[in-house]
């Protein structure tokens, strides 16, 4: 019964550490990831792509790690109005983590919207901040839902393009 006990003990207490110290996707992880990921980009080459619909257009430009997979894209965003976005997107694992966006709508009040959010692999939003013409605001489902679903539209368009090239 001794030994059941201290295996059970032991067992809680490496579980824990493992978890505690395996912090990845919650707020201080993932800005760990997205800090890591900053240092990457110092020398880092990047490869251009362009994207578009009937709404908007896209140009921009996908840097990898040493093993190629995809960290980060840096994208300028058209809409098919005067209306303009600037994004950043952090990946880990095939999967958007990390969002900076910046847009300026060009309506008569000259809309500027900036926002950063950390996203778990699910696409769940962990954290946000969103602030729109100096005003904090909430962020709907439905934008973040379209901010994460823009982000793997853009990797399976770097994915399709470089597997086309090989």
């Amino acid at each position: 019964m001794n030994k059941t006990k201290i295996f059970l003990i032991t067992a809680i207490i490496v579980i824990t550490v493992d978890s505690c110290g395996r912090k990845e996707y919650t707020e201080e992880g993932i800005i760990e990831i997205k800090q890591q990921i900053d240092s990457l980009l110092y020398n880092a080459k990047g490869k251009k792509f362009d994207w578009g619909s009937g709404k908007a257009f896209s140009y921009f430009m996908a840097y990898f790690d040493n093993s190629n997979e995809l960290i980060f894209i840096n994208e300028d965003y058209r809409y098919r109005k005067p209306d303009k976005a600037f994004n950043l997107y952090y990946f880990k694992d095939g999967n958007m983590i990390y969002y900076i966006g910046s847009e300026m709508k060009n309506n008569p009040a000259k809309q500027q919207m900036n926002l950063t959010m950390s996203v778990n692999p699910d696409g769940n939003v962990i954290v946000y901040e969103k602030v729109v013409n100096g005003e904090r605001e909430n962020l709907s489902s439905d934008e973040a839902e379209e901010i994460v679903n823009h982000a793997g539209e853009l990797r399976d368009i770097v994915k399709r393009k470089l597997a086309s090239k090989n």
